[in-house]
C-alpha cells in the first residue's frame, strides 16, 4: 500500500530540484546568517571589541570597584518586610492564670490573689496594648469559680457543724 507520488526515493514524495534547500533569495552563497552589522566577519559574543571577555566595553563605563551605594543609604535589609514582631505577653495575666488554676486545686488564698492579679493585669493590658488579655480573663473566672466553691464550702461546713451541735445537744 502507497500513499502519494513516492517515486522510488523513499521519502514522502519528490525532492525538490537541485537537492535540498537552496540559498535563500538574497544571494549570499554560503548559507547560514550573514555577517553583523557591524561588519566583523567571525567570532563569538564580544570577539571583535577590544580583548575580549566580560569587562570589556559593553554597556557603559563601570565605576572602580563595584557599585556605590545608594542614595539616601540605602535600606536596611533586615527590617520592614515580613511578618511584625509579636506584642509582649502580660506577666501578670500569666500569674493570674496560674493562681485561678491552684485556687481551684486549693481552694484557698490562691483565688484572691488571682482575681487581684486578673484585675490589675487586665488594666495594665488595657493601657499598653499587650498580649494576654485572655489569659487574664480566665484567671479571673476561674479565681471566683474557686472563691464560690471556697465559699460553699465554708457555708456547707458550718451548717453541717451547726446541725451537728444542735443534734449532739438534745441528749
Amino acid at each position: 500500500m502507497s500513499y502519494g507520488n513516492q517515486g522510488g526515493s523513499g521519502g514522502y514524495g519528490e525532492q525538490p530540484p537541485g537537492g535540498g534547500y537552496g540559498p535563500p533569495a538574497g544571494g549570499q552563497g554560503s548559507g547560514g546568517y550573514g555577517p553583523p552589522p557591524g561588519g566583523q566577519g567571525s567570532g563569538g559574543y564580544g570577539a571583535g571589541q577590544g580583548s575580549g571577555g566580560y569587562g570589556s566595553g559593553g554597556y557603559g563605563a563601570q565605576p572602580p570597584g563595584g557599585y556605590p551605594p545608594p542614595p539616601g543609604g540605602g535600606y536596611d535589609p533586615y527590617g520592614g518586610y515580613g511578618a511584625p514582631q509579636p506584642n509582649k505577653t502580660n506577666g501578670m495575666a500569666i500569674a493570674a492564670l496560674i493562681s485561678g488554676i491552684v485556687g481551684l486545686v486549693t481552694c484557698g488564698v490562691a483565688s484572691i490573689v488571682g482575681a487581684i492579679l486578673g484585675h490589675i493585669s487586665l488594666g495594665q493590658i488595657k493601657k499598653t496594648g499587650e498580649e494576654g488579655r485572655g489569659m487574664a480573663l480566665a484567671g479571673l473566672i476561674l479565681s471566683y469559680v474557686g472563691l464560690a466553691g471556697w465559699v460553699i464550702f465554708l457555708v456547707i461546713w458550718i451548717g453541717f457543724l451547726g446541725y451537728a451541735a444542735s443534734v449532739s445537744s438534745s441528749y
